[in-house]
């Protein structure tokens, strides 16, 4: 398995997955961090507060794990193994870059800006914001998936599934759009990376069939 022929087997996730990458370069590129944030996070209600709070979880570490341990139980143990290599490697590179980069969280760099929408209990005021841990983790999730699947129809809903989970990091006022982009590259970029390595071993497992008994 080559990088290449990752791409031209999940080509419709990687074009739209480059198109909203284009999206978020052009607003990172076009605004500054707190106009950008600003910018995306003009709308709030109470109900998509809860939503949002439901939907971020998708990117939690203890999801990814829930969701390995729930495939391994299935019997798909091959697949559940490059899930959690892809998590596990994109995890420790987004905590890396954290511990080296120091950022401010939209809360503690938007203080005294009267923005209105932080939300109590929820928001984090410190440091460590990029890049988002919840972005690397959902996009290594969703991208092993949709390479797995034959049906490449769910492709594009997968993409757009860790895409809303990345926003709901900038909605609820943990991250900015740049945190949020590179948490997606780097789970992307450790998806295709592992499924390289161990594709040839999940298809050998995918293909194999139970030994027929010999008639007596």
């Amino acid at each position: 398995m080559t990088i290449q022929s990752v791409y031209k087997e999940n080509r419709s996730f990687f074009l739209a997955y480059f198109l909203i990458l284009a999206l978020a370069f052009f607003i990172i590129f076009a605004h500054s961090k707190a106009d950008g944030f600003i910018l995306l996070n003009f709308y709030h209600t109470p109900f998509l507060d809860f939503t949002f709070e439901g939907i971020t979880l998708l990117g939690d570490g203890f999801f990814s794990v829930a969701f390995c341990l729930v495939l391994f139980l299935v019997k798909k143990r091959y697949l559940s193994f490059i899930i959690f290599i892809s998590f596990a490697t994109s995890g420790i590179a987004a905590q890396v870059l954290k511990a080296f980069i120091s950022e401010a969280r939209p809360a503690l760099l938007l203080e005294k800006s009267g923005y209105p929408y932080f939300i109590e209990n929820v928001t984090l005021h410190n440091f460590h914001s990029f890049p988002s841990g919840h972005s690397a983790s959902i996009f290594a999730l969703v991208s092993i998936i949709a390479f797995a699947n034959r049906d490449k129809k769910y492709a594009i809903p997968l993409l757009l599934l860790g895409a809303l989970v990345g926003y709901s990091r900038m909605y609820l006022g943990q991250h900015f759009m740049v945190d949020v982009t590179v948490g997606s590259l780097i789970g992307i970029i450790f998806s295709i990376i592992s499924w390289m390595i161990f594709y040839s071993f999940y298809e050998r497992l995918r293909q194999k069939k139970p030994t027929e008994k010999p008639s007596a």
